[in-house]
């Protein structure tokens, strides 16, 4: 709710949270390792469940055969070590009568419970020699002073550490919670909040942490929710003002001789979905506004050409373009594609990344801040502060999730205003990409080029594994070749299969007589660059290789991808893999070998096997994942969510949305007094953030 930094007598949610009462430093240590680091963050602490407390009962009054709740202090304790099932036992008493309690192998009590405390028990009574008796109750321990639920009730459920448990969380808030409620501002005028059921956010908080029902948990826990995914919307919406209004970016021709003179250098004809999103690219480059375009789809769609495609409109009109990938090999990938589509070009490229030979580099800085390269392509090397551009025009950044927004962000602002494409081959479903990425202007490649088949995927058992090394050895027959991905480089003692032993294993069994040779990341990049040569020249037959061929390889004669162990891979990133083939006019086939261990396991190759489609896939992998993995929020800048959950909350979502345009249309700048409080969580929440999540 409140940023740390932020202490300041005027915001009482930004008090540090040892000024509370029952938090001295030591808890309040515990707390900040918990992520509650000020008042507000205790507020937004939300409990993860609720349990259903029944009301609790005098000891005299307890029945046999029910579960039921007492309380009362610890008067007698007792260890027996007795064989064969050792005991802990403890006796409680309130003014009514005594109730004993027995924990079998409970000797790890004799540290927890002592007389003197007082506890909570639950758990189900019978009676011995006319004394009541619980065995293996439930506990905990309250404050003597504790008042006694004397009716039933939710009980709240922290996520909590082994330094303090939910109860001392609860407690502290419970103590707390009335002298707080009053410095909850409401956002939103009384029209909205009867518009939308909403309740008072005082209330909310109020019914979230001590709901009487378990229909006022669910209230609070929307209106909450609305709030989290208006903010949300409200940024976006904000952040997207700020990058198209006031700010001016390179105003770009683009006629027909140059557009002939681009598509020349296509040895194909551009899909319908490709021209569409030329179409837009191109119009964007037209305006002088900062174009921030996000280009999804499909593994195999041809996003690399449509990112081309801008990047020589950018170098005709004296600009220059940076192409930001987020590892070696793909950057190589990228330079390699580029050389050859540039072949016998004017346009001059250089590769920057942390292995570029250190002889040519500072030439290569000199000529980039001179302007004679055109096309900078590279990995977080761009980034290096003494990296400077002459004219910056345009930045292109493929598989942006897995940059850092900082990292975008430092690209981005070596060049004044410069335009920016986004490219992802995460498909995300459009719904939420409208909703969810508003600060981008969104471009859909949804078909793949001609004569390219949907690749033929399998599910293989362990025991199964024997067929797929067959299958492999029948393609390279037929002058084919195939990539092996394991897990990990070295074997680890985990079972799973590393590069290292597996081509030993397959070069000397299986697979023996075909010329295989490993690839991974720890290689050095002149000895990579050679292996991958001499796979697209076909002069090895399979490569035993990591994920580091997850994006941007392309070898049109591979038509076979193995995948060991599939059950550790991500659904994502199995969908990326197995796009390494299918890139020619062949059948190609996928073999996933794993035996599933976990239903989200079994989900995910049960899902690899039953579509192609990409986004599809990303529909099952968002229900699997989250949103919070998915989108990657860590690394865009937007809010992190405590309660949302898009993938479920689509109408609350699209209500979100469509108050804060009409809030926004009516106060552009929330300066009338009604929407001061919003401002004021507009602010605390995003503060720098805001123009971060304009690099995506």
């Amino acid at each position: 709710m409140s940023d740390p930094q932020t202490n300041n007598e005027t915001d009482p949610l930004a008090r540090d949270v040892q000024t509370l009462y029952g938090t001295g430093p030591a808890r309040a240590a515990e707390l900040r390792r918990l992520g509650v680091s000020t008042v507000g963050d205790l507020l937004e602490y939300f409990p993860r469940r609720y349990e259903h407390e029944r009301a609790e009962r005098p000891i005299a009054q307890l029945a046999p055969g029910a579960i039921q709740y007492a309380r009362g202090e610890v008067i007698a304790v007792d260890y027996v070590p007795r064989y064969p099932r050792p005991r802990f036992e403890a006796t409680i008493r309130d003014p009514t009568g005594q109730l004993n309690l027995i924990w079998f192998h409970g000797g790890y009590l004799r540290g927890e419970i002592r007389c003197g405390l007082v506890l909570r028990v639950r758990g189900k009574v019978q009676f011995r020699s006319g004394a009541p008796l619980m065995i293996q109750p439930r506990w905990q321990i309250i404050a003597p002073d504790a008042p006694p639920i004397g009716q039933d009730v939710l009980r709240p459920v922290y996520p909590a550490s082994a330094a303090l448990n939910s109860a001392t969380i609860a407690s502290i808030i419970s103590r707390n919670l009335p002298s707080l409620l009053p410095a909850v501002e409401e956002w939103f005028d009384p029209q909205l909040l009867r518009q939308r059921d909403l309740l008072p956010r005082p209330e909310a908080f109020r019914a979230i942490h001590r709901p009487a029902t378990w229909s006022e948990a669910v209230a609070a826990r929307r209106r909450l929710v609305y709030d989290e995914l208006m903010l949300m919307q409200i940024g976006l919406i904000l952040s997207r003002r700020l990058r198209s209004g006031g700010r001016a970016a390179p105003r770009m021709v683009v006629d027909r001789l140059l557009d002939q003179r681009i598509r020349r250098r296509f040895p194909f004809v551009l899909t319908a979905a490709q021209e569409r999103a030329v179409g837009e690219i191109v119009r964007d480059l037209r305006s002088g506004r900062p174009m921030s375009r996000l280009l999804q789809g499909d593994v195999g769609s041809g996003k690399t050409v449509v990112a081309v495609y801008a990047m020589l409109v950018c170098v005709a009109n004296r600009m220059q373009a940076a192409l930001l990938a987020p590892t070696e090999v793909l950057a190589e990938q990228h330079h390699m594609t580029l050389a050859g589509l540039l072949r016998e070009s004017a346009v001059n490229m250089e590769l920057f990344t942390s292995r570029t030979r250190r002889e040519s580099r500072g030439e290569n800085i000199r000529r980039l801040s001179s302007g004679q390269v055109h096309i900078a392509i590279g990995t977080q090397a761009l980034l290096e502060e003494h990296i400077e551009f002459a004219s910056l025009g345009l930045v292109v950044v493929d598989e942006q999730h897995r940059l850092g927004v900082r990292q975008r962000l430092e690209l981005r602002s070596k060049g004044i205003s410069p335009h920016y494409l986004v490219m992802t081959a995460t498909p995300i479903p459009r719904t939420l990409a409208l909703s969810y990425f508003a600060d981008f202007d969104v471009s859909v490649l949804d078909e793949l080029p001609p004569g390219r088949r949907p690749v033929i995927t399998r599910w293989l058992t362990q025991s199964l594994a024997d067929e797929a090394w067959e299958f492999v050895r029948r393609e390279i027959a037929r002058g084919r070749q195939a990539y092996i991905v394991v897990p990990q480089i070295e074997e680890t003692g985990d079972e799973a299969a590393g590069v290292t032993a597996e081509l030993k294993r397959l070069s000397s069994g299986p697979l023996a007589g075909a010329r295989l040779a490993p690839l991974h990341g720890r290689m050095p990049a002149d000895r990579r660059q050679s292996i991958m040569n001499d796979f697209r020249e076909g002069r090895i037959d399979v490569l035993i290789t990591t994920t580091v061929i997850e994006v941007g390889i392309d070898v049109p004669n591979a038509t076979v991808m193995v995948i060991e162990n599939a059950d550790r891979f991500g659904l994502a990133q199995l969908h990326q893999l197995r796009g390494r083939v299918g890139r020619g006019s062949e059948q190609s086939h996928c073999l996933l070998i794993a035996d599933a261990s976990t239903e989200d396991a079994l989900a995910r190759l049960n899902a690899m096997t039953a579509t192609c489609d990409g986004f599809q896939i990303a529909e099952m992998d968002l229900k699997l994942r989250g949103p919070g993995d998915f989108f990657g929020t860590r690394q865009h800048g937007l809010p992190q969510f405590k309660l949302a959950d898009i993938t479920r909350e689509l109408e609350l979502l699209r209500q979100a949305k469509e108050d804060a345009q009409a809030i926004l249309a009516d106060d552009p700048n929330l300066r009338k007094p009604v929407h001061a409080a919003l401002r004021r969580a507009i602010e605390r929440q995003f503060g720098t953030a805001l123009v971060l999540a304009q690099v995506g």
